[in-house]
């Protein structure tokens, strides 16, 4: 179980750094957004994809804290992060497919 914790939290913290990122970039291309409105559709692709790093962080964040108590959802909770984690993969391959 400790590899598991390890890579809830390496996932945990890789997933906030993307969150950070992506939603800063969306916050700082949404401040500018009337100089460039032909970027409308960037701003709604930075934001999906900061919900979806958002959902991996607190998924795997949830997992590791459930192994860290020896909670029993903790299963629960990884089915939840390995989910996520898929969903975002194809989310984000969708979103730099589409231009």
């Amino acid at each position: 179980m400790r590899y598991l914790f390890v890579l809830d939290v390496a996932f945990a913290v890789l997933g906030a750094s993307m969150v950070i990122g992506v939603g800063v970039s969306a916050l700082l291309l949404g401040w500018h957004l009337d100089v460039a409105p032909e970027q409308r559709g960037s701003m709604n692709t930075l934001l999906v994809l900061t919900f979806a790093y958002t959902v991996v962080t607190l998924a795997a964040a949830a997992g590791a804290w459930g192994l860290r108590r020896k909670a029993g959802w903790h299963w629960l909770a990884q089915a939840a992060f390995a989910t996520s984690l898929v969903a975002a993969y194809f989310i984000s391959i969708q979103s730099l497919v589409d231009p």
